[in-house]
């Protein structure tokens, strides 16, 4: 992305809170333009006094004198008073635009599918929305305090020398002499400062990514004794880290010394003719003492200025990072989902505390009812460099049907329910829902008939109501006590929540690691149920639950969702008995669809796989 794109990125950025911006602004010239006016009242101070020695006033031209100058000390403090707020405002609207653009960005990658998450690993994309954003000298505080710290150097420079032209031209055109030299500094170097920088951020990206699989991994890493590996692993990581981290502060330290001795030149300058001037009585000791104050005011300015170009060239590597996010491209079906449900919106009350304006969700009067689910010609591959994982699929399920996926491992099952789930967009073919094309349905309304329970349960850090009131529908953080109880009642895990010491709010750890797999197995099976669902989608659900759970959970489906269909991938024989049909793949290709009694009848490799995988999980 050229510099005019990081530009129009920024202001599109400042768009949506142009009023913060406005303010801003305003204040930060209102305050510049108070510093400024007091080195001018400070020599209007010090000629009067002169003035008043050399002439031998009244006493009443001396009080009408001073009240004068009193009384524009008083204006500006006052003045000065409304622009210290100036700073902490500047602080606060860093925090809104790291929120904004973090928001922004999360929404982004919700709408991604498999591939996207195939090619960016978890750590680095935490990186990027995290490190990338936070604190100085970051994008988000460049957003704010970066280019305003600028924007009131500029002024505050723009002002000073105003006043100083105004006071002497002569002298300022001297004191402008260094300036040329710091731009040729900036120009020789700003390419080796985006290197350098993007670099960093690609070094700290690998580490966040190795703490990531440290800690998901921690039980393999455990149980191997694995420590020492990858400890090497990490150090190698970091040791990256430490060489990108010394060159920023090597380039930085070099930079500051260069601008720091640029400015220093200026000030000798400035000292010496001002002085020379001064004695030969061409400017007033008033006038000098002025320019010395401009001159010492002029020094953090003249150094903030360049840093606007270098802190400015790390948020542009901040922003290609976001946007390489953002342009990889979204699934059809996830791209309508942001099109039709819009991302929750934060605004902040006047105490500060956020509140959530949450995205329409359909009720159940909205969801159509559903009468038929078909697959035609459905053929799916993962990437151009693999075999299709699944080929021409044809499937038509009715209304409260239950459906057994079977099949060798790698033979397609996973991800048969994952494209009618909406996870994966087929590559060829059409899935109908009543019927008619399912991407005539808004996605919300999809995913509102649907529910999916994958392979492995996947729960998040919170209480165990919190994670089932992740799936009941609507933008509430919390479940109705009648539709806990059904859940975690039909789940088989009422009993078992009951016994925990804090109950429903007893916190579980990352993935659910307080849980076993068959109660987090069953804890995804509420979650799913909690949506009230007319369509369930399981896969390999019985992997970790025992038979007799197994037949409970059965039992309580058919008393309390009679209409529910439900496709479920199994490896287990007892679960045959549960279900009205049975889907046979064999490398992704529909070998048959049948009762279980037609296919062992008329599928010879359905009979076979039978005998030779299923009697021993009977």
């Amino acid at each position: 992305m050229k510099n005019t794109g990081h530009l129009r990125w920024i202001w599109n950025i400042w768009r949506e809170r142009k009023g913060l911006i406005l303010l801003l602004f305003f204040l930060t010239l209102l305050s510049s333009l108070v510093a400024v006016s007091y080195p001018y009242l400070t020599k209007i101070l010090i000629d009067m006094l002169q003035k008043l020695i050399e002439s031998h006033p009244s006493m009443a031209q001396v009080k009408k004198e001073t009240l004068r100058l009193a009384g524009l000390f008083i204006a500006v403090g006052m003045t000065g008073l409304v622009a210290s707020l100036f700073p902490g405002i500047r602080g606060a609207v860093n925090v809104v635009f790291e929120h904004l653009i973090r928001m922004k960005y999360f929404s982004t990658v919700l709408v991604k599918d498999y591939r996207f998450f195939a090619t960016f690993r978890s750590g680095d994309i935490v990186t990027r929305l995290t490190d990338d954003i936070y604190e100085f000298p970051k994008l988000g505080w460049f957003l704010c305090s970066g280019i305003f710290r600028a924007v009131e150097s500029i002024s505050k420079v723009l002002f000073c020398l105003a006043a100083m032209f105004f006071l002497n031209g002569k002298l300022t055109l001297l004191s402008l002499i260094p300036l040329p030299l710091t731009i040729l500094v900036f120009y020789i170097v700003q390419d080796r400062i985006y290197d350098t920088f993007r670099r960093n951020q690609e070094a700290i990206s690998d580490i966040n990514s190795q703490l990531e699989l440290s800690f998901s991994g921690v039980r393999i890493i455990k149980a191997y004794a694995c420590e020492h590996k990858y400890r090497r692993f990490f150090s190698d990581a970091l040791a990256r880290r430490f060489k990108t981290e010394m060159a920023v502060v090597k380039l930085g330290t070099v930079l500051d010394m260069i601008y720091m001795y640029i400015d220093y030149i200026a000030q000798l300058v400035v000292v010496f003719a001002g002085g020379y001037m001064a004695v030969r009585g061409q400017i007033s000791i008033g006038t000098f003492y002025a320019f010395y104050n401009y001159l010492g005011m002029l020094i953090y300015p003249i150094l903030d200025i360049p840093q606007l170009f270098v802190s400015g060239k790390r948020a542009f590597v901040n922003i290609d990072r976001l946007e390489e996010l953002a342009r990889f491209p979204a699934a059809a079906a996830t791209a309508q989902l942001a099109a039709t449900t819009p991302p929750a919106t934060i605004t902040a009350d006047d105490t500060g505390t956020a509140s959530k304006t949450a995205a329409t969700y359909p009720n159940q009067a909205q969801v159509p009812q559903f009468e038929g689910l078909s697959l035609k010609h459905v053929s799916f591959r993962y990437s151009d460099r693999d075999s299709l994982a699944l080929q021409g699929v044809n499937l038509s399920v009715r209304r409260g049907e239950r459906v057994a996926i079977l099949g060798a491992v790698g033979s397609g099952k996973s991800t048969l329910l994952k494209v009618i789930a909406g996870l994966l967009p087929p590559h060829e073919g059409q899935i109908l829902l009543n019927n008619k094309p399912i991407s005539e349905y808004p996605q919300a309304l999809v995913s509102r008939m649907m529910a999916y329970v994958p392979q492995e349960a996947l729960l998040f850090s919170g209480t165990i109501r919190e994670n089932l009131a992740f799936g009941s529908p609507g933008p509430g953080s919390d479940i109705s006590q009648e539709a806990y109880e059904e859940a975690v009642t039909i789940a088989q895990m009422k009993k078992e929540i009951e016994a925990f010491p804090l109950q429903d709010k007893t916190m579980l750890g990352q993935r659910g690691l307080s849980l076993s797999g068959g109660q987090k197995q069953r804890l995804a099976i509420a979650r799913a149920l909690a949506r009230k669902p007319q369509v369930l989608l399981l896969d390999d659900m019985t992997a970790s639950l025992d038979a007799a759970n197994e037949e409970l959970l059965w039992r309580a489906l058919t008393e309390q969702y009679q209409n529910m269909t439900s496709l479920v991938v199994t490896h287990r024989l007892s679960t045959l008995q549960y279900v009205d049909r049975i889907l046979f793949f064999e490398d992704g290709i529909v070998q048959a669809f049948g009762r279980h009694e037609e296919l062992q009848e008329t599928c010879p490799a359905y009979r076979a796989f039978i005998q030779e995988h299923m009697q021993g999980k009977m």
